[in-house]
C-alpha cells in the first residue's frame, strides 16, 4: 500500500477516474460526496464542502494523509448582464471556499506524511472561457493562485491540473463540443482518464511546486 489518498467530489466523472487511477497505483482511496448523495461505500464521506462545521467533523478522522486531490467543483454559465449574485456565490462557495476548507482541515495530516496536494483548476484560469463563464473562470483563477501561494507557504508539493473540456455524454454533439474541436490540436474532448493520469503524476512527482499543468489537447495554443 502506497498510502492514503482523499479525493473530493469523488462521484463525478472525473472524480471516479481519479479514484480508479490512484487505486491502480496501490493507494487506499477515500472520497467525499455531497451531503445529499447516497454514501456508496466504506470509504465515501458525505459532507457539505461549503460548510465549515461539516468539513471539520467529516475529515477529523484523518490523522495522516499522503495525497489530497481537491476535485469538487461546479461549472455554470451566465453573462455579466444576467448573472445573479446567487449563481456567483454558488460557484465561489464550492470551487474556492470548499477547496480552502478541505485543505485547511487536512494540512496537519498531510504535513505528517510530507504529502502532496493536487487541485483541479481549469484551462479557463489562464485562457478566456467560452464567453459567458467569467465567474467560473475567476474561481479557477483563484484555485491556481492559491496553489502557488500554498506551496510557497507550506513547503508541501502543491500543484494543480488545468483540464480542458472533459468528454461527458451531455456534451457530445453539442455546440460547445463543435467549438472545442475547432480550436484544439487533437480535435477531441479530454477523456477523464487522461486528466486522472496527470493528477497522479503531479501527486507522485518530486521537485514540482506551485505549478498549474495544462491538459487541454492544445486548446490554449490557438
Amino acid at each position: 500500500m502506497k498510502g492514503k489518498a482523499l479525493i473530493t467530489g469523488g462521484n463525478s466523472n472525473l472524480g471516479k477516474a481519479i479514484r480508479k487511477a490512484f487505486e491502480e497505483k496501490g493507494y487506499e482511496v477515500y472520497y467525499t460526496v455531497s451531503s445529499k448523495d447516497k454514501v456508496d461505500g466504506p470509504r465515501a464521506i458525505a459532507i457539505d464542502l461549503r460548510d465549515e462545521n461539516s468539513v471539520t467533523s467529516g475529515l477529523a478522522a484523518f490523522s495522516e494523509l499522503d495525497v489530497l486531490v481537491n476535485n469538487a467543483g461546479i461549472f455554470t454559465e451566465g453573462s455579466q448582464d444576467s448573472l445573479g449574485t446567487k449563481l456567483f456565490d454558488e460557484v465561489m462557495d464550492l470551487n474556492v471556499r470548499g477547496l480552502f476548507l478541505a485543505t485547511r482541515a487536512l494540512l496537519p495530516a498531510l504535513r505528517k506524511c510530507n504529502g502532496a496536494i493536487v487541485n483541479i483548476s481549469s484551462m479557463n484560469a489562464v485562457h478566456p472561457g467560452f464567453g459567458t463563464t467569467s465567474h467560473y473562470d475567476a474561481s479557477k483563477g483563484a484555485v491556481s493562485s492559491y496553489t502557488a501561494s500554498l506551496a510557497a507557504e507550506t513547503g508541501l508539493r502543491v500543484n494543480a491540473v488545468a483540464p480542458g473540456l472533459i468528454d461527458v455524454s451531455g456534451l457530445r454533439g453539442s455546440e460547445l463540443e463543435r467549438h472545442w474541436n475547432g480550436h484544439t490540436v487533437r480535435n477531441r474532448m479530454m477523456a477523464p482518464e487522461e486528466i486522472a493520469k496527470a493528477v497522479v503524476f503531479l501527486a507522485e512527482s518530486q521537485g514540482i511546486y506551485g505549478q498549474t499543468l495544462l491538459v487541454d489537447n492544445g486548446y490554449c495554443l490557438r
